[in-house]
């Protein structure tokens, strides 16, 4: 029993032991920088004149003006074992040096990391067979950072995952590559250089894993140099370059290697300095790039390799094509046809993506339309890079089209409208009428209401499309002119010239036949154009009465005639007795023609 007590009290013992020590252990990261290990206590670390700084919450470790560089052997300029992705947070300037051939890796994670931040880093690393980065995970590089590597005696970048390069700088230098990994991403607008110092070797060794997958390489409207003894990219598997610039060379091989296919486009432009054709196993295919392709070799080997001759996608178009043969001949692929890229040492051309353009033309119902773009009448729709063309159109009753239309990737550009302006109608017809109806005297007219109103109706501006309009306003105006009415001739001083005629006494006249004859010519329904021809009526009547000449003044009664009587007295009675008759009847008529002028009837 006693044996048992001793033996529980012992056990007792050791546990009470051991437990400072599993304290302790529970505060520890498996985290180091500069041979220094991070713990629950100590979550900042001085590295020269600045500091790294550990938050385990988030698993960031922040570099701040940083000089790693205790080169104590087999310790790595930072150590992480964590089992989450670390994060590198970057600010100020940051080194980490190891210059002993011992002194590890400048970074070394089991797991993924992550750098970024817009400060700078920059790795050297000495040692035999030490790399700048290693993870055995997945590398990140983004946020503005730059990280500028040098491995003397490995590889500049090597990781068992992917290598994610997003907007950064990077300049990678490694004697074996300067980045080797299983899949390659370079986005973002990112500055890539890469570089394998030693031969036999690629600036990027991308590979299949050993299950078969990854060894691509994808770059995305980014800047990537890549410079090594073997091709300066090269990928297991397929490469794609979209947008950006790319720039290869090899000092003994391909510049460009794939083992499966090449796809260059969206503008991208590569060019490859080697000394073998550059290529792949498997298909090339080319949309809009620009590739200036060049064999450096002495001999007579053409720039790209001719079992994977590039083949421009549907819908892309050579805009530019030259080339230079063993014999230093430039040649222009365009005008000779001869468009068979892998024949020449060095081979420049540039493809542009082409949009099938179409033209709507209004209004509807045009005849004879012509398009022309560029020069070149075109019928239906026409293939057009991306750019401004001058266009002409022509349609019958249309004036000229002439302008630019701008053709960009967007569809909306694809169909092009243009609005054409029909002729001015012909209002010569309307002018004339308006001429006309201005020359009227108006006050001439009995209305001439209706000839103003057709006038004031004429509307401008018609096209000839509407001529029909147009006429009928003029053939108003000439209609209302046709029907105009002069007003009546003033028949006043006639009228009144007749009346003073017929206030006379013919017979008291030698010749009253004038004044009748003047007021007989008189003609009536004359209009007032006619004015002049009725005051001529009135004046004749006036001046006929005018000259008039009176009858002399007859015997009076009562005087006798003293002159000597000769003949027969025998009838003395009977001349007594007509005398008396005729001075009666004197006397009468006389009086008569005192109470009734005699009147003129014209």
């Amino acid at each position: 029993m006693k044996k048992k007590l001793l033996a529980i009290l012992i056990c007792l013992v050791m546990v009470v032991g051991l437990l400072p020590t599993v304290a302790f252990a529970a505060g520890n990261y498996n985290l180091y920088v500069d041979g220094e290990q991070f713990t629950s206590e100590k979550l900042s670390i001085a590295c020269g004149e600045g500091t790294a700084t550990y938050d385990p919450d988030t698993a960031t470790l922040t570099l701040h003006n940083a000089t790693i560089d205790n080169d104590i052997m087999a310790n790595y300029g930072i150590k992480a074992s964590i089992p989450n992705r670390l994060k590198i947070k970057l600010t100020g300037a940051n080194t980490i040096t190891r210059t002993d051939i011992g002194g590890g890796a400048g970074i070394c994670s089991d797991n993924a990391v992550e750098i970024i931040g817009d400060g700078t880093l920059t790795i050297n690393v000495k040692g035999d067979t030490y790399d700048g980065i290693y993870t055995g995970n997945d590398l990140k590089i983004s946020d503005k950072a730059t990280v500028k590597i040098n491995s003397k005696g490995g590889l500049g970048i090597s990781g068992e995952g992917i290598v994610e390069i997003d907007g950064a700088i990077v300049d990678s230098a490694g004697l074996y590559a300067g980045i080797d990994t299983y899949e390659l991403k370079i986005t973002n607008g990112a500055d890539v250089t890469l570089k394998a110092t030693s031969e036999h070797c690629n600036g990027a060794f991308i590979r299949k894993d050993n299950e078969g997958n990854g060894g691509n390489i994808e770059l995305i409207a980014s800047k990537v140099k890549a410079t090594s003894y073997y091709p300066g990219l090269y990928a297991g598997n397929n490469l794609t370059v979209n947008g950006g610039e790319v720039s290869c060379t090899s000092t003994a091989d391909s510049a460009i290697w794939t083992k499966g296919n090449i796809l260059i486009k969206g503008g991208a432009k590569v060019t490859t300095d080697g000394k073998y054709p550059m290529g792949c196993d498997g298909s090339f295919t080319v949309e809009e790039a620009e590739i200036d392709a060049k064999n450096t070799n002495e001999n007579n080997i053409p720039a790209i390799f001719d079992e994977c001759v590039p083949v421009i996608t549907d819908g892309y178009q050579l805009n530019y094509a030259k080339a230079v043969d063993s014999e230093g001949t430039e040649i222009d692929l365009l005008s000779s046809g001869t468009q068979y890229f892998a024949l020449y040492k060095n081979v420049h051309f540039i493809t542009k993506a082409v949009y099938p353009v179409s033209f709507v033309v209004t209004p509807d119902g045009l005849t004879n339309v012509v398009v022309k773009v560029n020069g070149q009448e075109v019928t239906g729709s026409v293939s057009l890079e991306a750019g401004t063309y001058p266009i002409e159109v022509t349609a019958d009753n249309c004036e000229a089209y002439s302008g630019n239309i701008t053709v960009t990737a967007d569809a909306a550009t694809h169909t092009q409208t243009i609005a054409m302006t029909y002729l001015p109608a012909d209002y010569t017809k309307v002018d004339a009428a308006i001429a006309k109806a201005n020359a009227l005297k108006k006050d001439e007219y009995k209305d001439f209401s209706a000839v103003q109103t057709a006038v004031d109706a004429v509307a401008r501006g018609k096209n000839i499309t509407e001529q029909r309009e147009v006429d009928a306003m003029a053939k108003a105006i000439e209609d209302a002119i046709a029907v105009l009415q002069y007003k009546d001739a003033d028949y006043t001083k006639v009228d009144a010239a007749i009346a003073k005629a017929n206030a006379l006494n013919k017979d008291d006249y030698k010749d009253f036949s004038a004044v009748e004859a003047a007021v007989k010519a008189v003609v009536r329904d004359k209009n007032i154009t006619e004015q002049s021809e009725v005051d001529k009526m009135a004046k004749a009547i006036e001046d006929a009465i005018a000259a008039l000449e009176k009858k002399p003044a007859s015997a009076k009664p009562g005087t006798s005639n003293k002159s000597t009587q000769t003949g027969d007295p025998s009838n003395i009675a009977l001349w007594i007795t007509l005398l008396f008759a005729s001075s009666g009847a004197a006397i009468a008529t006389t009086t008569v023609s005192r109470k009734k002028k005699h009147k003129i009837t014209p």
